[in-house]
């Protein structure tokens, strides 16, 4: 498995803009669960968090889709691996904040995208413990939502992430209270909503 920056590599950059990348999963790595903060850093020194909001799994062939074969999977790796190996899993992942060169942390869109074939790695706890204040992440998820992802979901997600990375205590407690006055306003004071959110993610 590849490693970028001491860390695992979850996946390479396949497709990329401003706004959001495509990563390829290595046959070895299991894709970044939905709500999971990634980075990329780039050649320039700049590191793009991106919050996975897509998970894929299908053939390497575009014009063949894959058919039941009514085996195990540990079946399938015993008597039919090369139906396993025409697999493979990609992610998909927001930009929603950006570490400068000089190690700043912008909670806005980058200068540039990730590259091609730049490698992907999940956040250490205390990197996603960095995303809190001014939660301006939030208003990208809430007002410039992804019309093919449930925004309260990823809004969830990306609670629940900043709360586990605070190993669920009182901080994240306290960064969570924070997060739910900036979505109020967000929101427009729909309480239903924000109660809807807020009890899925602890």
């Amino acid at each position: 498995m590849q490693v970028v920056a001491g860390k695992p590599a979850r996946g390479e950059v396949i497709a990329s803009n401003t706004r959001r990348f495509v990563a390829e999963v290595p046959r070895d790595a299991e894709p970044p669960g939905f709500g999971r903060w990634v980075i990329v850093e780039r050649r320039d020194g700049t590191a793009l968090f991106g919050l996975v909001s897509h998970i894929e799994i299908g053939s390497v062939l575009s014009n063949r889709q894959a058919t039941a074969l009514g085996r195990s999977r540990e079946e399938l790796m015993r008597e039919m691996p090369q139906v396993l190996a025409l697999l493979r899993s990609s992610f998909e992942a927001q930009v929603l904040a950006y570490r400068t060169a000089k190690g700043v942390l912008r909670q806005t869109l980058p200068p540039q995208p990730a590259d091609l074939h730049d490698m992907v790695r999940l956040a250490t706890p205390a990197e996603v413990q960095s995303l809190s204040k001014p939660y301006d992440y939030l208003r990208t998820l809430v007002r410039n939502p992804d019309p093919e992802v449930p925004a309260d979901d990823l809004l969830v997600a990306a609670l629940r992430a900043l709360y586990l990375a605070h190993d669920e205590g009182p901080d994240g407690r306290r960064l969570l209270h924070e997060a739910g006055r900036v979505l109020t306003r967000l929101l427009n004071d729909d309480h239903e909503r924000l109660q809807s959110i807020l009890r899925r993610v602890v």
